[in-house]
């Protein structure tokens, strides 16, 4: 699931939470890590079968960690409520992404509503739409199992979702993209960069979605 120094960074992660007496909550992260994992399988080329590096581990738990250490500050339980929201957003995204790619039809870009080339950020389909739900909904069944709050329940479920869009909006807006050839790819390097900011890549993106829906969480709560 993770690669060695992937597995360190989640590890830390999790201390961080049991230190701060928030035990039951690892199971967020952890059926993240499962539940992404097992997505991520079911296309045999891509590169999470590997193992989620460093760098994909902050980008999907990074957030929450740093919620962690806020709640350590000031105890304040409407963070713990983002905790999960930032979870929600993550398997909301890799559904979406994995189900697309294996089932979606010719996605479209969610900036322009045009057909955009398969696996690119930003592109969208119904499928992979539906997929995205879905991984909301579970990580917001869960916390209905765990708190039995029907309207926390509702916001960790519609913030998934829209965490998911905006995920999609700034990989087709920001991130970066080489030419190589006749492919557009989201690795290369500065000297083919033809759209977005080098800086901003998959891990930064996904980084970026979870971070604004939970500011957006913490705004208007």
């Amino acid at each position: 699931m993770l690669t060695k120094y992937g597995w360190i960074t989640a590890i830390t992660i999790a201390l961080l939470i049991i230190a701060s007496g928030l035990n039951v909550y690892l199971i967020y992260p952890v059926s993240f890590l499962i539940l992404g994992s097992l997505a991520s399988k079911m296309n045999l080329k891509n590169e999470d079968n590997k193992g989620r590096t460093v760098a994909q581990v902050l980008a999907n738990s990074g957030v929450a960690g740093i919620l962690v250490i806020i709640y350590l500050m000031t105890q304040n339980e409407f963070l713990l409520i983002a905790f999960v929201i930032s979870f929600s957003v993550a398997l909301s995204d890799t559904f979406s992404s994995e189900i697309g790619r294996r089932f979606g039809k010719i996605p479209i870009s969610i900036c322009t509503l045009k057909p955009i080339q398969r696996g690119l950020s930003g592109g969208i389909s119904l499928t992979g739409t539906l997929g995205g739900v879905f991984g909301s909904l579970c990580i917001s069944t869960i916390y209905y199992s765990h708190k039995y709050d029907l309207q926390n329940t509702a916001i960790v479920f519609v913030l998934g979702i829209i965490g998911m869009l905006i995920d999609s909006v700034i990989g087709c807006s920001i991130q970066a993209k080489f030419s190589n050839g006749q492919i557009v790819t989201e690795t290369g390097k500065r000297d083919n960069l033809i759209k977005g900011y080098f800086i901003i890549d998959n891990n930064m993106t996904n980084f970026l979605s979870i971070l604004i829906t939970i500011l957006i969480y913490l705004t208007f709560l």
